[in-house]
């Protein structure tokens, strides 16, 4: 999908102030150790434009009138979430001609998902590391997964699909952190992967780059200070028990989607196997038949709303 303006520094430094405010604190909890960062990839955190529009869009108790303020500044990011609000994704052609209609009818949660996919890859960046391998299959993944982790929160969970949809469509952002911090072997094992296809073990994943992609993003979700719950969600997606508990169920759905996702085999490079479904659905609540239900209309799903973002 084509690049999207997204706001400046100045033009949005209000709206993300007055979302800031209302975010929830950091938990008290122990983090990782920084992986080492070459100035390459400390650039992701330095410079991309992904962390000025996503700390106002993620921010719990963000307001109306703020992402309507975000959006609405830049023509071409309108101009991608009325295209998305006004498609078969949602069901309701050509009713909807403003942004604050838009939130009225889908939802502020529905709109800041929309937001957050239209600029997903300003933060793919483009690089001598990551030209080497089909970013375009990450963004497939990506929205594949969103699609399944909000249509599965609608079953029993419907005030945190939004948030899910967020979560699973950023959850595979540590990949490309990976490729700047080793781009070597990430480029091989892409090459490999690429004649049998197939999701990698976790402890294969971290013996082959020396970290997990789920500990990069939360890395760079930290440094950017987006709220502890997403950051919660994308460390531990391959393992929502380990999360902390306020965070499980939305975490698990970020799990199922990425299950989901594979099962379609939309499928990347670098993606690591996500276990079974069994756990995350006891947690949620949900028997495998609705897992297996939403599988089913997953794929007419995701067509239409990667024909509304303009994507691969």
């Amino acid at each position: 999908m084509p690049a999207i303006p997204v706001p400046t520094a100045t033009q949005t430094a209000t709206a993300t102030t007055k979302a800031s405010r209302s975010a929830m604190p950091r938990s008290p909890r122990e983090s990782p150790a920084a992986p080492a960062m070459p100035p390459a990839a400390r650039s992701i955190i330095r410079t991309s434009p992904i962390p000025r529009i996503l700390s106002a869009l993620c921010a719990p108790g963000v307001d109306a009138a703020t992402v309507a303020g975000i959006v609405g500044q830049e023509p071409g990011l309108t101009a991608r979430v009325l295209r998305v609000a006004n498609s078969a994704y949602y069901g309701r052609p050509r009713e909807i001609a403003t942004l604050d209609r838009a939130i009225v009818v889908l939802g502020l949660d529905a709109v800041r998902g929309i937001a957050a996919a239209a600029c997903l890859d300003r933060g793919l960046l483009r690089s001598p590391a990551t030209a080497a391998v089909d970013m375009d299959a990450v963004l497939r993944h990506s929205v594949t997964a969103a699609a399944a982790a909000e249509s599965l929160g609608r079953l029993r969970h419907r005030t945190l699909a939004g948030e899910a949809f967020i979560a699973a469509l950023l959850h595979d952002f540590g990949v490309v952190v990976q490729l700047h911090l080793a781009v070597d072997p990430m480029v091989v094992r892409a090459t490999e992967l690429r004649t049998t296809p197939r999701a990698i073990h976790p402890a294969e994943e971290r013996e082959q780059v020396g970290t997990s992609h789920a500990d990069c993003v939360a890395v760079v979700f930290e440094a950017w200070q987006l709220p502890a719950a997403l950051v919660d969600a994308v460390r531990h997606h391959h393992e929502p028990a380990n999360a902390p508990e306020a965070a499980r169920p939305v975490t698990a759905l970020v799990h199922l989607g990425d299950l989901l996702a594979l099962r379609l085999e939309s499928c990347h490079a670098f993606e690591v196997a996500p276990g079974e479904p069994d756990a995350a659905l006891d947690l949620l609540g949900l028997t495998a038949e609705e897992l297996d239900a939403v599988g089913a209309a997953l794929p007419e799903r995701v067509a239409e709303l990667r024909t509304a973002l303009g994507g691969p």
